[in-house]
């Protein structure tokens, strides 16, 4: 028997479109899988998929072993949280959390108090869903889908609606509330750096075919191809003697390139003289693009903007990356 949650050569069409594509995959109880992917890649499918919400057309999808194909979603004993977070707008914070909790065993009340200051929302039982922020609202969405205690909570990207600084916090505040319940979820999301936060896995997701699945830090310094690597905000690849021409003092394994993104040049005044092309804010920073001596684009971060036509670049790093691997 395989303990935990695993999914065998899934495979969901629309009509001539095929949404997910022979996915494979098996979480252990407790893990936390973060599915990355950009918009219309089918990690949502997949998760609904999962939970029963969406027909296979092939593969099929366990729990400790045990095929689910012929058992409906109620009964798989999943949570979902939803984008939106869907509460019922004609019931109050408490009566939203102890829905589904009409077969548990001891105190309802007991158990939504529990649930809402697990969720740092501790005291709002009578508040009206129509009084909440949009990020209290979204914790009163997990607190529901907890409460039960799911033997697995699917998250299909609960925080995209909310604006960046609140996001990143309630995704270390999500992160935080899986890992004290211990429950097996997949979250799923196009943003990288709450996959990072969330996951103790990351799997990226691309038109339906999962193209690699690693810890945070393994993913971002070895992706699996050229493909995840552009995924992951590599601009350009470089061969050794390019690398090292940028001043780069690490190796490159045969049949190798180092990707270069956001983090891998810094702006030093002993290294590359490159060509700015362009500049852009993002998140308290500037982005200038450059061109590299072998004519490929990439971006350094600054604090400030060049004023120049020209910078000067050092490569401190990079994603090391098989040149040849299937994309």
């Amino acid at each position: 028997m395989v303990a935990g949650l695993e999914a065998r050569d899934v495979v969901v069409r629309y009509k001539d479109v095929t949404a997910v594509d022979g996915v494979s995959l098996h979480l252990q109880p407790g893990h936390v899988l973060a599915l990355l992917g950009p918009s219309g890649s089918g990690k949502s499918t997949l998760l609904r998929a999962i939970a029963g919400l969406a027909k296979l057309d092939a593969g099929s999808i366990h729990w400790n072993g045990e095929d689910l194909s012929a058992v409906k979603v109620h009964k798989r004993n999943f949570g979902f949280v939803f984008q939106d977070g869907q509460l019922f707008p004609n019931l109050n914070v408490g009566r939203n959390v102890a829905y589904g909790l009409g077969k548990w065993q001891g105190s309802r009340q007991d158990r939504v108090a529990e649930m809402l200051e697990l969720v740092g929302l501790a005291g709002y039982e009578k508040r009206k869903t129509t009084e909440l922020s949009g990020g209290e609202a979204q914790r009163i969405a997990l607190a529901r889908s907890l409460a039960p205690s799911p033997r697995a909570l699917l998250l299909d990207e609960p925080l995209s609606a909310l604006d960046t600084g609140l996001r990143r916090h309630l995704a270390g505040e999500v992160s935080r509330i899986l890992r004290e319940v211990g429950t097996t979820a997949i979250y799923v999301t196009h943003d990288q750096e709450e996959s990072s936060m969330v996951g103790d896995t990351v799997g990226v997701i691309v038109d339906g075919r999962l193209l690699q699945r690693a810890e945070p830090d393994e993913l971002w310094r070895q992706p699996a191809s050229v493909a995840v690597a552009r995924f992951l905000g590599n601009k350009a690849f470089l061969t050794a003697d390019d690398a090292r021409a940028l001043g780069w003092s690490g190796s490159l394994p045969a049949g190798h390139v180092l990707g270069v993104g956001p983090r891998s040049l810094e702006l030093h005044p002993d290294g590359v003289p490159v060509q700015v092309l362009d500049e852009g804010f993002d998140l308290g920073h500037v982005e200038i693009g450059v061109e590299l001596p072998n004519g490929q684009r990439a971006v350094v971060r600054s604090e400030e903007r060049a004023g120049a036509e020209t910078v000067r670049v050092r490569l401190v790093g990079g994603a090391v990356t098989p040149a040849d691997a299937p994309t």
